[in-house]
């Protein structure tokens, strides 16, 4: 990839230069005609335009930067899939052990959605944590997992887990999860200032891993 594009700009250089000399060239100490000359300096414009535009057009780089738009569109699209999907199960009662549909627990949800698009996930919150790729919180996206110490799980320990839906320009954001404390399925904001921002652990990503 290196030697492409040091060729391409070796190119586009030695046309450049060709074009930028003020001096009408020589051939034998006899200068060539203006008229001929000019023709010759047009014809170098045109070429120098068509090597930038193919060495845009052809770079590696570029191929590179659409495939990570084509990416980020489909990451974009399977989280708002993701996410219209948990919401159908808004108000769902919260049960310790629950795997759904009908019920849930916290990492019993989360698992339970990924799970409809081809994500196994491990059962517990605190196995879940061990997988995907770890994400800052000033990074996080739709899709993203949040994990939580809880009053169980003590201190410093995983013991919550949480799906993000939403994220806004400040950072914050929302997320979807089964809660024991409000019994069932709901949305909750993050930060907090309370509860959540307390016990908050770390955030991990698992669209787009290998998990």
């Amino acid at each position: 990839m290196n030697r492409y594009i040091i060729n391409i700009f070796t190119l586009i250089l030695a046309l450049s230069s060709a074009v930028s000399s003020d001096a009408a060239p020589t051939v034998s100490n006899y200068p060539v005609p203006a008229k001929h000359f000019r023709s010759v300096v047009d014809t170098s414009e045109e070429l120098v335009k068509s090597a930038f535009k193919n060495a845009r057009e052809n770079s590696p780089f570029a191929a590179m930067e659409e495939a990570g738009a084509a990416n980020d569109d489909q990451y974009g699209e399977l989280a708002g899939q993701m996410k219209d999907y948990a919401a159908k199960f808004l108000g769902t009662r919260y049960r310790l052990g629950a795997t759904g549909p009908t019920q849930f627990d916290c990492s019993g949800f989360v698992g339970y959605v990924f799970r409809n698009f081809g994500f196994n996930l491990s059962r517990d919150s605190r196995s879940q944590y061990l997988q995907g790729e770890h994400v800052d919180k000033s990074d996080i996206k739709p899709g993203d997992l949040l994990f939580f110490s809880s009053r169980s799980s003590g201190k410093g320990r995983v013991g919550h887990v949480a799906m993000v839906v939403d994220v806004n320009d400040d950072g914050s954001c929302r997320f979807i999860h089964a809660s024991s404390s409000k019994r069932g399925v709901v949305y909750q904001n993050f930060p907090d200032n309370g509860y959540y921002s307390r016990h908050f652990i770390g955030a991990k990503r698992i669209i787009g891993t290998s998990i």
